[in-house]
């Protein structure tokens, strides 16, 4: 028998410290009932069976998945005592049990989406024609990958493909695969598209890819993406607010890709095409040119006699203008020389200079002023006196 006394918030703590001891996580299944958002920030919901009910509670940022009453799900939680006496579970997961609530949650999760754009048309890019470089996410273990890299493989070379190991179902899956889309969306890589696949599955397999935070990394994807998720018939939000949509995993290597036989052959065409324009072109050109030829030749002939012709002139030309100007230089050389002060000295005249100054005026000169002549050869000093 236990004497101690407990406060209530004493026997509350003891609670919840035994219950996390005990079950500090547990999985719970049921049908939502009393659902319902309080203030945008907190969410309430009952979860019950056949025979019981259980609270829970979860802040709203943390339900990724489109909820409502009367699906069954499955919790990941914590459970506690409040302060309140009111025993809850504190949600941390959310998983979507059974076809009926997959759908369900589909749709609330789809209407969302459209009304926030993410599914627009508009927004959605397209492919580069030769992809170089390439992420892929998805399970190495699923045979969605090998069938995407043989068909990648066989449609186009070169190929370099980077993978991120994920799983495609289970409760860590959506964690995963939103870290993938932003790792490749982080690296200096320039991908050329952004490939997110899995294979075929129950919709509860397939609900990863209807996880908010998921579809919303897909949509803000700086990479162009190609999903292909499931079977044909399968549609996921991800695969929605991807940019493009394949309808399976190998669909998915064939849009990527272009295909290398029909391109050769195109290519083949386009040279066969070319090779025919060219010689007939060629064809053209050279009967052209034969029907040029004779054309040419009478006008070569013709300015080859017309040039001859005039060379001849141009050099009759030149020696008449070099002859006139010989004569030229002669007369002009012989007056130079006629003017040159000195052949004017060798006749007897002189230049007479006072203070080197030439002198042209007896009037210029003072008296006792050294007049210096210059002579044909040599030079006197005269003074002046008694103004002779």
């Amino acid at each position: 028998m236990i004497d101690e006394v407990l406060t209530v918030s004493q026997f509350n703590a003891l609670v919840n410290q035994t219950l996390a001891y005990a079950y500090p996580v547990v999985i719970i299944e049921g049908e939502v009932s009393s659902f319902k958002v309080n203030q945008n920030k907190w969410v309430f919901f009952d979860l019950k069976d056949e025979q019981s009910v259980v609270s829970c509670f979860m802040a709203v940022y943390a339900l990724k998945v489109g909820l409502e009453d009367g699906m069954l799900i499955k919790v990941t939680a914590s459970p506690n005592l409040t302060k309140w006496g009111k025993f809850s579970l504190t949600v941390k997961d959310i998983e979507l049990s059974g076809e009926g609530s997959v759908k369900k949650a589909f749709e609330l999760m789809k209407a969302k989406f459209e009304g926030e754009g993410l599914f627009d048309e508009s927004r959605k890019r397209s492919l580069t024609a030769y992809p170089q470089k390439v992420a892929l996410i998805t399970s190495k273990q699923a045979a969605a990958y090998n069938d995407f890299l043989t068909v990648a493989d066989d449609r186009w070379t070169g190929l370099k493909i980077t993978h991120a190991q994920v799983q495609v179902q289970g409760t860590d899956a959506p964690k995963q695969i939103e870290s993938a889309i932003k790792y490749f969306n982080q690296t200096p890589q320039n991908y050329d598209a952004l490939v997110i696949i899995r294979g075929g599955g129950s919709p509860e397999d397939l609900q990863a890819f209807n996880h908010e935070d998921v579809v919303r990394a897909v949509y803000s994807s700086k990479i162009v993406s190609i999903v292909g998720i499931g079977h044909e018939d399968d549609i996921s939000l991800a695969e929605l607010a991807g940019d493009i949509r394949a309808a399976t995993p190998t669909d998915a290597a064939r849009k990527l890709t272009p295909d290398k036989k029909a391109k050769t052959d195109e290519i083949n065409s386009l040279i066969s095409i070319f090779y025919q324009n060219l010689m007939s072109s060629v064809d053209h050109k050279i009967a052209v040119t034969e029907g040029l030829s004779t054309v040419f030749t009478r006008l070569y002939s013709q300015l080859s006699e017309k040039l001859n012709i005039l060379s001849a002139e141009i050099n009759q030309l030149i020696l008449n203008v070099t002859s006139t100007a010989q004569t030229k230089i002669a007369h002009t050389r012989r007056l130079l020389i006629s003017l040159d002060p000195r052949m004017i000295l060798r006749r007897g005249y002189s230049i007479a200079r006072v203070n080197g100054k030439i002198v042209k005026s007896a009037k210029k000169v003072k008296i006792d002023d050294i007049v210096m002549l210059q002579l044909h050869k040599g030079y006197l000093n005269l003074i002046r006196k008694n103004g002779r």
